[in-house]
């Protein structure tokens, strides 16, 4: 499941829970999703930072045209 069908997923059973009286579930599904956002997003913008300060698309380039000479 990707981040967006988990997300699907959640906010179904959220909506769901709606129409019931059990707001302990629905409150704990809601943290959960948000949770699960927030992380996501510090974990995007971790990644993109490591990918600026390595200069990703520049270094993977240039590995990929190394070329290994055999004798």
């Amino acid at each position: 499941m990707d981040k967006q069908e988990i997300l699907a997923k959640l906010e179904m059973c959220i909506y769901i829970l709606e129409t019931t009286d059990n707001l302990y579930v629905r409150k704990q599904l809601e943290k959960i999703s948000d949770a699960l956002v927030k992380e996501w997003n510090e974990s995007d913008y971790y990644s993109q930072q490591i990918k600026e300060v390595l200069r990703y698309d520049e270094t993977m380039t240039n590995l990929n045209n190394i070329t290994i000479w055999k004798k």
